[in-house]
């Protein structure tokens, strides 16, 4: 599509490997020579490891393409998701000798090949690439492909290649005889920021051009740091910039060419990177606010408070000194006077009601109610409600007699920044609609709930009482 355009004699960046476009960076080089030398020397079993992409396919393809046909004899799988009856079938496919479903018997002609092979000074390898995908039953059996021998040497040559994680495979404690026989292992590492200059400027050459004019500088860093020494990455993004490019018709691969081809091709990826980022970053969120609401409660209910307990003492010692005396005298004959029935109740609450504070609420949560003082005991309260009569028997009368037949309550005072649900919270441990609204029913003197000022009274009945 762009070759007459840019001047190039064919594509560049195509991702099929060719053993034309070979470029050895050092640790390419380290993989190359260690394999030619393992081979050579017959030494058996030998590992290539490499993360996607950065070449492991290219150098097996190089070997095979530069091996020396008269003296070696190769055999490529490049899908290792067999079982070991498959793999030996494949193998004497291409060594021309009986396929049958008995592995015994394709061993014993296998082995008879090789013996044959090395008479006649011939040394034959056999790769597999993608072996991180091979059973561990099928691994497990290359122990007896290795095993074929003689006394000075290995008979059969197998070079696997495989991602990072064919390493943790053969880790696993019923490979570790695999792993003891592996005479060789070498590693391919992405390319550095100078290799993957010169990696693109050698594609280029490869390809006709007589320098990297395709691309300016700021477009062919953008492209390399994206790429992060991938070399398939570096083909795939440097193809589809050459094609944008051609589209808006300019000279050279500007940055511009380049941002669009790389959020066209790696715009899920990098969608998947910040969705990971974004995730972890909320989970440290979530940690770091669940330990403030811890600390918030602890601070709250006066845990590192050192006058803690001194407090709750004080309370309670209170409390139990005004449960013991008060009492009040009922009579169906006399009966105090009252104008104002709505504020003589408000000061009996206030007078028989305990203050608490927020920090008491959590453990002081049921504080009888007291009646007005001069009273006389619950039995004979009890005896009284038999004798008053409703429509003759004054309004004070009536108010005591209410105020005893109430449940027991605390009175809690709003400090600055509560609200109506998180004190309901605090004092209950739950917030449900029927709770909620059987408290309100219990300060019908409060207008907005939903505005509590700084110092006003709250009555919470007892939690035994909550119908």
């Amino acid at each position: 599509m762009y070759l007459d355009y840019y001047q190039l004699t064919k594509e560049p960046f195509y991702i099929t490997p060719d053993p034309e476009f070979l470029f050895l960076s050092e640790s390419h080089k380290q993989a190359m020579a260690n394999t030619v030398y393992g081979i050579g020397m017959k030494k058996g079993l030998m590992v290539i490891y490499g993360d996607v992409g950065v070449g492991k396919t290219m150098v097996a393809q190089a070997l095979l393409a530069k091996s020396d046909r008269e003296y070696l004899k190769t055999i490529y799988i490049d899908n290792a998701d067999i079982t070991f009856l498959e793999l030996l079938q494949a193998i004497s496919r291409q060594f021309g000798l009986t396929t049958t479903d008995n592995i015994s018997e394709m061993i014993t002609e296998l082995r008879q090949f090789l013996l044959d092979e090395d008479k006649a000074d011939r040394t034959v390898a056999l790769f597999i690439d993608n072996a991180h995908s091979m059973p561990v039953e099928t691994l497990d059996n290359l122990v007896v492909l290795s095993n074929l021998e003689t006394k000075e040497k290995k008979l059969l040559q197998i070079v696997l290649l495989g991602q990072p994680k064919l390493e943790t495979l053969l880790n696993k404690n019923e490979l570790r005889h695999i792993k003891q026989r592996v005479a060789i292992r070498t590693t391919i590492t992405p390319l550095s920021p100078d290799e993957s200059l010169s990696y693109v400027q050698h594609r280029l050459e490869k390809a006709g051009a007589r320098d990297t004019s395709a691309f300016t500088k700021s477009a062919l860093k953008r492209i390399l740091r994206e790429a992060k020494g991938i070399p398939r990455v570096i083909n795939v993004l440097c193809d589809n910039a050459l094609v944008t490019a051609f589209g808006r018709q300019t000279k050279s691969v500007t940055s511009e060419a380049a941002n669009e081809a790389i959020t066209d091709l790696m715009g899920s990826k990098q969608h998947a990177y910040f969705k990971k980022y974004l995730r972890w970053q909320t989970g440290a969120m979530a940690a770091v606010m669940c330990l403030c609401v811890v600390l918030l409660i602890a601070f709250r209910s006066g845990y590192f408070s050192p006058i803690y307990s001194k407090k709750e003492v004080s309370i309670e010692s209170n409390l139990q000194a005004a449960n013991t005396s008060t009492s009040f005298t009922v009579s169906n004959q006399s009966a105090v006077p009252q104008t104002n029935p709505q504020s003589e109740q408000d000061k009996a609450l206030q007078e028989n009601v305990p203050e608490q504070s927020n920090t008491a609420r959590l453990k002081e949560k049921e504080v009888p109610q007291s009646p007005p003082k001069n009273t006389i005991s619950k039995t004979d309260i009890m005896a009284s409600k038999t004798q008053v009569d409703p429509q003759t028997a004054p309004k004070s009368v009536l108010l005591q007699t209410k105020i005893e037949r109430g449940k027991r309550m605390v009175k809690v005072k709003v400090r600055q920044g509560d609200s109506f649900i998180m004190l309901i919270k605090d004092f209950y441990g739950r917030t449900d609609k029927g709770l909620l609204a059987f408290v309100k029913s219990k300060n019908s003197h409060i207008q907005d709930f939903h505005n509590l000022r700084q110092g006003t009274t709250l009555f919470f009945p007892s939690a035994s009482d909550i119908p």
